[in-house]
């Protein structure tokens, strides 16, 4: 019974529409047969047709009403037409009928007036506080967007979270350092930070999201980019856990001079651990020692550490960079190859692969390295 009550209120309110609509349309000139008083019954026609403005414009207040919600944002495209927004509202529960609010903007002449951006609307708001929102001059809602470049150190991130986001670098670093956000892949004991699962992408952020929201939603991505890829079968293959795999790829990324190259640079990398040979990786080095340098000496080669894989054999402890989703592919599927060198060449676009420690040699003097 109330389904037919609900269905009869909203034909009538959808018969009012189509009345005020028709009664706003410009009617073709007559011409005027003599002069004199206008007849009673156009007179009586005006009342009625205000009558109907009246209750239409007090249906349409009651529509836009409703319970106290959370706020949701609506975005406001350049191009977009007053139907188009108000189906958005009607979509995200802003508004209960997008006709009324439609109608309620054109007969408050706000047809025109919406201004492209975010707004952040509470459903329960009038439809009179929803049109001066999405016709005021400033967005409702600020937002700043961060950029994270492939290959950047947790460090090298809370500094460019400092830079775009304003969060100081040594209170993302402290978030950054924790492994409790609920995720599975962060629950191995050897994770002592999330080092290398920060993944590179443009984010955009609301206006006040702390160094707390940023990590989450980091990681958040990365789960969401390696959704699709056989971590299992590549552990099994390479008796790897998945934090060890996220390592690899993060020497990948570091190590490899262009996109093509990364199943080759993986491949040398698990070539050389089977054979029991250090990986001799300059990046890791460079982690290592906390800072970039150009040309590494022979004493940084002996510096101190775990992560120095000239003084150690095997993947140093953990990632020593975020990778991106193409080395963490090039990690899980390496190029089937029995190369064990690798040098840069002279022009820097590419690396010179060989199994033959003199033929590395000669490509490395002719490289000028």
């Amino acid at each position: 019974m109330r389904r037919r009550r609900s269905r009869s209120r909203r034909e009538d309110i959808e018969s009012r529409v189509s009345a005020v609509r028709r009664s706003s349309r410009p009617r073709p000139k007559k011409r005027r047969r003599r002069k004199g008083p206008a007849p009673l019954a156009r007179v009586l026609l005006v009342l009625m047709l205000l009558g109907v403005v009246a209750g239409v414009v007090l249906l349409v207040s009651a529509a836009l009403r409703g319970g106290e919600e959370e706020s949701v944002t609506i975005t406001v495209e350049q191009g977009d037409t007053l139907a188009s927004v108000a189906e958005k509202l009607d979509e995200a529960g802003v508004v209960s009928s997008s006709t009324l609010f439609e109608l309620q903007a054109r007969l408050r002449g706000s047809a025109t007036q919406l201004k492209p951006g975010q707004y952040k609307l509470v459903p329960g708001a009038s439809g009179e506080e929803i049109l001066s929102t999405l016709s005021s001059e400033e967005e409702d809602v600020s937002t700043f967007e961060i950029t994270l470049p492939e290959g950047l150190t947790l460090a090298q991130v809370a500094r460019t979270v400092e830079s775009e986001g304003g969060i100081p670098a040594a209170e993302f670093e402290a978030a950054a350092s924790r492994t409790d956000y609920g995720y599975a892949f962060l629950e191995d004991p050897a994770i002592k930070s999330t080092e290398g699962f920060l993944f590179p992408k443009s984010y955009e952020f609301e206006k006040g999201t702390g160094a707390e929201g940023m990590v989450d939603r980091f990681l958040q991505q990365y789960l969401i980019e390696t959704e699709g890829l056989d971590f299992r079968a590549a552990q099994e293959r390479f008796t790897l856990t998945e934090h060890q795999l996220v390592t690899v790829a993060s020497l990948v990324e570091k190590e490899s001079a262009n996109p093509e190259e990364r199943p080759k640079v993986a491949s040398v990398i698990y070539n050389r651990i089977r054979a029991g040979m250090p990986l001799q990786i300059d990046a890791t080095v460079q982690y290592a020692l906390g800072e970039p340098k150009e040309n590494l000496s022979l004493a940084d080669l002996k510096v101190q550490s775990p992560y120095n894989t000239y003084q150690n054999r095997g993947l140093p402890p953990g990632p020593i960079a975020s990778p991106s989703r193409e080395s963490l592919m090039a990690a899980l599927e390496p190029a089937e190859t029995d190369y064990l060198y690798y040098v840069l060449e002279a022009d820097g676009r590419k690396h010179f692969f060989t199994n033959d420690y003199d033929e590395f040699l000669a490509a490395k003097a002719e490289a000028g390295r």
